[in-house]
């Protein structure tokens, strides 16, 4: 695949994507020191973040050989919606308040692909809001993926125990599932 280096206008719609949903320099802090860029495979555009100094060097190497995997994979942008690669989740639970912590039994269910109802959840941030997208952490704070949240976290605590709160959009069993 080809490397290419990032416009600048589909960086930023990437960087306001992860910015609205994890908080205001999350995007910058995860690239750190790296630049942003680019392969496409497919219809989709899979961003990396680099070390700076190697941009020169990749942008050569990529006409001579086929790079498949380059540097910390950020996720890709298909059909103008960004999704994070997996790579990255536990970098962003350090960085954000967009997170529900779910019990060892809401956990396992989780990573078999279920989605979260309200007995499962430990704690949530309470200025979260319907439809946001949230990352499901274990009662050990290992990020386990990303769901979205059906109700207003302030109204979670007058749901039934049964009834859903956040509906599971990746997990880490995805690849077990689906591969094994």
């Amino acid at each position: 695949m080809k490397i290419e280096l990032v416009n600048p206008m589909d960086w930023s719609s990437v960087t306001e994507q992860i910015d609205i949903e994890f908080g205001a320099g999350t995007t910058r802090n995860l690239l750190g020191d790296r630049a942003p860029i680019f392969m496409t495979k497919g219809g989709s555009r899979i961003f990396y973040a680099v070390p700076k100094d190697w941009i020169t060097e990749l942008m050569n190497a990529s006409e001579t050989l086929d790079i498949q995997f380059l540097g910390k994979e950020l996720g890709s942008l298909d059909k103008g919606r960004f999704r994070l690669s997996l790579q990255i989740f536990s970098e962003i639970a350090e960085m954000t308040e967009s997170f529900i912590i779910v019990s060892q039994l809401g956990a396992e269910a989780f990573t078999y692909g279920r989605s979260i109802i309200r007995e499962s959840v430990l704690e949530l941030n309470q200025s979260l809001v319907r439809g946001q997208r949230v990352l499901v952490l274990s009662e050990n704070r290992e990020c386990l993926g990303i769901a979205t949240l059906s109700v207003d976290a302030a109204k979670v605590t007058r749901l039934r125990a049964d009834k859903l709160v956040a509906k599971n959009l990746v997990d880490v069993g995805w690849f077990i599932r689906r591969l094994g």
